[in-house]
């Protein structure tokens, strides 16, 4: 599979409004309707939410436009998160996040964006498929991680059906075999066109995982008529069976195990680097500004609780950061703001991959490293 960042996806939609100024304002809060009298609840979620903006200096008209958003129905199941953002008062972002929040709620006016929310709920472009199968046929749904599901790419074959019920009288005992293999025919063909959809799937897609579920005796027919490609990312739902709580809670695991699994080759390739001493990565939050500045980071590992309330200096051109005036190399100062959102802008804006970890991971627990599109050099003598 081939991934791509989160970075990747916000410089392709902020664009060029990332570089300059202007003043952002964002809201990030659960919007699930599973509580207990949902409309009341979202009644409160929303005039919190005015209430915190207005707080912060925002205008009537950017209040009113993020209340907009928030009053419009998630059209999914919860648990779901909304993530608006409104640049110089004109929405850029509405986005529904399924699943629990990532971190805290958040909700600002600044000279730079929250972009965390994002990188919380899509770290990668990681597309995945749920695959059911059962005697009559089955199908398959794709999925993005973090975006709301689609009828856009589905599939479902409806195979042959024949009676598949044991016979009790009437045709004799010599007949039984013959109609029990005719039986599993049937199973292993329709079996055999879901394997085939998927497979196709599997090669426009790319995923990252399929998940299978449903009936016990023809999961192992369609796992048999899979290509090795596609049985190589496959985890089964155990026990069989087609019940959605268990169907959803699997799907939830593997795809915490795929990230996990990114998470843990980028912390064991910086410590590897940082115990070589080959100038390949960088830890600190001092290094990783400077390295950033460079666009010489290839990707950044950030702990946004352990970074803190430190500020940063957001830079209207490149180099995009610094940590104080006279390290802005001629570029104008749009001001200080929260060190994560600093970083986190200038990793979208030099194209780095961006990777939320805990700093205990990182080498001497810091708070944040970065691997290097090329080493640091040594010194050069005057």
């Amino acid at each position: 599979m081939t991934t791509t960042n989160a970075t990747s996806e916000l410089r392709r939609v902020l664009g060029e409004r990332l570089e300059g100024g202007g003043t952002w304002a964002w809201a990030y809060a659960d919007v699930s309707g599973n509580v207990e009298d949902p409309r009341r609840q979202a009644a409160l979620k929303l005039r919190a939410v005015e209430g915190s903006l207005r707080a912060q200096g925002a205008s009537a008209e950017v209040v009113d436009t993020i209340a907009g958003e928030f009053e419009q129905e998630p059209g999914m199941p919860s648990p779901v998160a909304r993530y608006v953002l409104v640049h110089d008062g004109e929405l850029v972002l509405s986005e529904v996040l399924p699943g629990h929040l990532h971190g805290a709620e958040a909700i600002g006016v600044g000279a730079v964006p929250d972009l965390v929310p994002l990188v919380a709920h899509r770290p990668i472009d990681l597309p995945f498929l749920v695959v059911q199968v059962g005697k009559d046929g089955g199908g398959y749904r794709a999925f993005r991680l973090g975006h709301p599901a689609t009828a856009d790419d589905e599939e479902r074959i409806s195979g042959e059906t024949f009676d598949q019920h044991k016979v009790k009288g009437g045709f004799g005992d010599w007949k039984q075999p013959r109609w029990q293999r005719r039986t599993e025919e049937v199973w292993r063909q329709n079996t055999a066109e879901v394997a085939a959809a998927v497979d196709r799937a599997v090669t426009r897609l790319d995923p990252a995982l399929v998940v299978v579920a449903g009936d016990s005796q023809t999961r192992p027919m369609l796992l048999e008529k899979l290509s090795s490609k596609a049985r190589g990312i496959v985890s089964e739902v155990p026990g069989g069976g087609f019940d959605e709580t268990v169907l959803g809670g699997h799907t939830r695991v593997a795809l915490a195990r795929v990230l996990a699994t990114h998470r843990h080759d980028l912390e064991d390739l910086v410590r590897t680097h940082v115990g070589r001493g080959d100038d390949q990565a960088v830890t600190g939050l001092g290094p990783v500004v400077e390295a950033l500045q460079q666009a010489q980071g290839a990707t950044v590992a950030l702990d946004a609780v352990a970074i803190g309330d430190r500020t940063l200096l957001a830079l209207g051109a490149a180099p995009w950061i610094a940590t104080t005036p006279d390290r802005a190399a001629g570029a104008p100062v749009i001001g200080p703001v929260p060190a994560v959102c600093a970083l986190v802008r200038a990793a979208v804006l030099t194209e780095a991959e961006l990777v939320l970890v805990n700093a205990a991971s990182l080498p001497g627990g810091a708070p944040a490293a970065a691997l290097l599109r090329w080493p640091v050099g040594p010194s050069v003598p005057a």
